[in-house]
């Protein structure tokens, strides 16, 4: 049995890596097994299409999912002599036809194998054509076709990417289907008869929606939500479970006994608010999924705006949205209410989102409504209470409907999660090769020495829109900035990024998070292995051999301060991190990057930066009496202050060199160095404090009290850089008790405001309720909220904050809208291609540990290139290359909020990360529950 078999393999692999099992599979496989006998027999068709899985949605309803062909992993060959084509051009060798990469241009990467075929969608929404189920019709179908599997390949000579498709069939019976054994006969015979055994005490509901990990004994909250969304259902796709009668559910144990029972009660609504956390309006436009898209034949410019569009049949006061109005890349989308309609045009009020300046006689208009995120009525089944003896697999069942994927109750739950974010880290080590502990090998790659030179750069990482200047990362490797100068050879290491390779100094996040995690943690958690490497078998300097065996937490968070550490220029100033000149060459691994790779020079906000994380690594390293290595940090971290505060002083001196590139290529024609000195000066002073914090901390010298003092006498944010300046002068022996104690109750009024706003959403979660959508806040945490909640409740243990941060993981880890995790290496069905160029390039599997960032707005991942005409990899527009097929289905802009999720790597607010977020605060928010667990449960 397919799934079956992938647990097996998952499970056995983690285990022969060495890692810490994810105990759940290992401890419990004879109890997982048995609830995977439920699932239904997979029926194939001889050219692949297959269903997945038989489900229930709804007494009446039966979800089917059906799976096209995965790609065919093309692979990277050695060619016995270099060729002259370019990288990135497609030859043909007697290796195979495939693209020329690598800096010596003697690698080809053969192309991954599209599916030869699709699934024929008329024939499968034709609810007519389907045969009797259990004496019952099919009267309609909804359909969800999204991606699951993606892959590279080339079409006369030119890179594509594309996608293999899931497609979840919803089936509307004329009557509730009773218990027993039925078949399903399929339209036009696409796929052979599919058996499958409805029992509600052993089906799976896919509406139940519920962590794929599970809980330990005392976690606060165990929570679960029951929540389904028809694509073109009545009520614009919402089901309201009620009408079923269903208001109760059980938790069961494996055998099938109830141990818990406990209400369904409603948490959302469609049309209830769910305002703030970055959306722009408490409710959201969508446009209506089975409403006729009507033609747009021409724009006026006029005021109000006037939309030419013969036969409409629209009136006053419907919402409409335009969509393609800018040729067939523009993937955005428009939404107004029409007002001042005739037959063949009308007019524009209320209008949100742009409108095209200039019309080239495309587009479409279609009748939009306004809903909740979720676009349906979100139940929770809270079982908190629920507090079982003894560890195992249990479910959620709900009479009359189904039940849940197992959910496994074990101590380790939390410690072995955030082992797993801890893997993730590992995954992305640069400089070294993976040995595949954690499931995943690559060479070493950005090694300096013969076939790669590193060069200097005279641009600074704060000058760059890395970090919020007005450079692009480009301008680093071109004249006038780059050098001839080679960088030293011990410049390597550190984490890359995503679908990047660059290192850059906020990856030292990373150790800030481990460290205040270490902190917490008891004596024997901290001696616990995930087998990460000794720090003295990967780095060079002979205090790490004086360390001894040094604790996994404290050896990842040495992996990128070490890195930063050796590129401290000698006046202890901090170079912000290493680039190549643009974008990874989609097919071209890091081992054999063939762009020019280069080191930011050094500026202030990096060096205060370092220096903080290095003065707080040296006073834990102190603590846990690693004196000499302690030394090394609280020196580097000394010498990086004095550095920056000369910068601070004397920022036309630091940059000199920077201000002339500047003025050699023209830098300051459109921002003068004033202006950009005055931005400079401004943030490197937030840093600043930072840094006198953390080294007053360390030291409890007057110098430093007195700069972070000065600098927040006018007042403090408690967000990320600031709010660790403000932890280090709150943890200090001889701080000021007056401000000390205004700093603590800003970290407990954020993190309870933060709290309570989650009331508001039908799916709780971290986020501030001011942070922008998306981008590391579209489902995962970011480094200021982790650091924020983990820091309120060591100042007052509040079970409501870990209630939230419990629950946020859940939605993490599968109770969300669309049934996935977000963790590779996680849960039953995972992301499965996320954004990490190496895994793509080399045609493997991804790393496991990475989180994505998860859901974002569909307006601000309005890619042209991936939503676009026959050649982009998810066409919205033409019919060449039968991009009918490769559509998602229903269109972008019908999806709610909690249903657009596209796991395609070219949806990057989706479908990329960063190592220092979400990885890390993963890995740091899953450890704190483990810690949190551990106090409240003795051992």
């Amino acid at each position: 049995m397919l799934v079956r078999s992938v647990v097996i393999r998952s499970c056995a692999a983690w285990s022969a890596q060495g890692g810490p099992a994810l105990r759940v599979g290992l401890v419990f496989l004879s109890l997982i097994f048995s609830y995977l006998s439920i699932v239904p027999r997979l029926a194939a068709a001889a050219d692949g299409l297959r269903v997945e899985e038989i489900t229930i949605a709804a007494p009446d309803i039966l979800a089917v999912e059906l799976r096209e062909p995965a790609y065919s992993r093309g692979r990277i060959v050695t060619l016995p002599t270099p060729v002259s084509s370019p990288a990135g051009s497609w030859i043909d060798s007697a290796q195979g036809y495939g693209m020329v990469i690598g800096p010596k241009r003697d690698h080809l990467r053969l192309p991954d194998t599209p599916p030869s075929i699709r699934l024929d969608r008329a024939a499968a929404d034709d609810a007519s054509a389907y045969g009797p189920i259990g004496g019952h019709k099919v009267i309609d179908v909804f359909r969800k076709s999204v991606p699951y599997d993606s892959g590279f390949y080339s079409e006369g000579g030119a890179s594509r990417t594309g996608a293999s498709f899931k497609h979840y069939l919803y089936l509307q019976l004329d009557g509730p289907l009773e218990p027993g054994t039925y078949s399903i006969a399929w339209p036009r015979q696409m796929l052979p008869p599919a058996a499958f055994t409805y029992d509600p005490a052993a089906t799976r509901a896919i509406a139940l929606r519920t962590t794929q990990v599970g809980h330990t004994a005392g976690d606060v909250a165990k929570t679960a939500f029951l929540s389904l969304w028809l694509p073109g259902g009545p009520e614009d796709g919402a089901v309201d479970f009620r009408r079923y009668g269903l208001d109760r559910f059980r938790v069961v144990d494996a055998s099938g006994k109830a141990v818990f029972e406990g209400a369904i009660t409603l948490r959302k609504g469609p049309k209830d608010p769910e305002p703030g956390n970055g959306v722009a309006e408490p409710l959201g436009d969508y446009t209506h999924v089975r409403s006729p898209r009507v033609a747009v034949r021409g724009i006026e410019q006029t005021d109000p705006v006037r939309i030419l569009a013969p036969g409409h049949g629209f009136k006053a006061g419907d919402r409409i949205a335009l969509e393609g109005i800018g040729g067939d890349q523009d993937a955005g989308a428009t939404f107004a209410t029409v007002a001042d309609a005739t037959p063949d045009d009308f007019a524009l009020s209320d209008v949100k989102g742009p409108i095209a300046s200039a019309f080239d006689g495309e587009g479409t208009a279609t009748l939009a409504y306004s809903s909740g995120r979720s676009g349906t009525y979100v139940f929770e089944l809270d079982y908190s209470r629920f507090t079982p003896a003894a560890s195992g697999i249990y479910r959620i069942a709900i009479p009359g409907l189904g039940v849940s994927d197992p959910i496994a109750i074990s101590p380790e739950t939390w410690f072995d999660l955030g082992a797993l974010s801890l893997a993730g880290l590992y995954n992305h080590r640069s400089g070294i090769a993976l040995d595949g502990r954690f499931g995943y090998t690559r060479p070493a790659a950005f090694r300096p020495g013969p076939g790669l030179t590193i060069h200097q750069s005279r641009l600074p990482l704060a000058w760059s829109q890395e970090f919020g200047g007005p450079l692009s990362l480009e301008k680093g490797a071109e004249a006038g900035w780059i050098t001839e100068e080679a960088a030293p050879e011990t410049y390597w290491g550190g984490y890359m990024d995503a679908g990047d390779w660059d290192r850059r100094i906020q990856h030292v996040e990373i150790a800030s998070l481990l460290l205040d995690v270490f902190e917490w943690m008891p004596e024997a958690m901290r001696e616990r292995r995930v087998k990460v490497p000794q720090s003295s078998e990967v780095l060079d300097d002979p205090a790490y051999k004086a360390a001894g065996d040094l604790p996994d937490l404290i050896n990842e968070a040495l992996w990128p301060m070490d890195f930063f550490r050796r590129l401290q220029a000698p006046d202890g100033s901090i170079h912000g991190g290493i680039e190549s000149a643009s974008f990874p060459l989609l097919g071209e691994p890091s081992y054999l990057e063939h762009q020019a790779v280069f080191a930011y020079a050094p500026d202030v906000v990096s060096t205060f930066k370092y220096a903080a994380v290095a003065a707080r690594l040296a006073r834990v390293l102190t603590e846990i009496g690693k004196t000499e290595l302690a030394d090394l940090y609280a020196t580097s971290a000394r010498a990086a202050w004095k550095a920056g505060e000369a910068g601070f002083a004397d920022p036309d001196r630091f940059y000199a060199a920077a201000i002339a590139a500047g003025e050699e290529t023209g830098l300051f024609a459109e921002t003068p160095w004033e202006t950009l000195k005055e931005t400079l000066q401004k943030n490197a002073g937030e840093y600043r404090a930072t840094a006198a914090a953390s080294l007053f901390r360390l030291t409890g010298e007057a110098e430093f009290k007195t700069v972070f003092e000065t600098a927040v006498s006018g007042g403090l944010s408690i967000y990320a850089h600031t709010a660790d300046g403000a932890w280090d002068y709150l943890s200090s022996p001889g701080g000021d008790l007056t401000l000390q104690g205004r700093l603590r109750q800003q970290f407990l009024d954020e993190a309870r405001m933060v709290s309570k706003a989650q009331d508001a959403l039908a799916y709780p979660s971290m986020k501030h309720p001011g942070a922008p959508a998306g981008w590391g806040q579209g489902t995962a945490p970011d480094y200021n909220m982790v650091q924020l909640f983990m820091r309120a409740y060591r100042l007052q243990p509040d079970d409501q904050l870990l209630r939230i941060m419990e629950q946020t993981s859940a939605v993490i880890l599968g109770a969300n809208q669309v049934g996935l995790s977000f963790t590779t290496g996680a849960g039953t069905r995972q992301i499965l291609h996320p954004l990490q160029e190496d895994h793509r390039a080399m045609g493997v599997a991804a790393p496991r540990g990475i989180t994505v960032y998860g859901f974002g707005p569909q307006s601000q991942a309005a890619y042209g290139w991936v939503f676009g005409p026959p050649w982009s990899p998810l066409p919205e527009s033409g019919t060449d290359e039968d991009a009918a097929a490769r559509r998602i289905f229903p269109p972008r802009f019908s999806m709610p909020y909690l249903e657009f999720l596209i796991e395609h790597p070219g949806v990057i607010m989706q479908q990329e990360y960063t190592v220092q977020q979400p990885i890390a605060t993963t890995a740091a928010l899953w450890f704190f529950l483990a810690i949190a667990e551990s106090n409240r449960t003795p051992r």
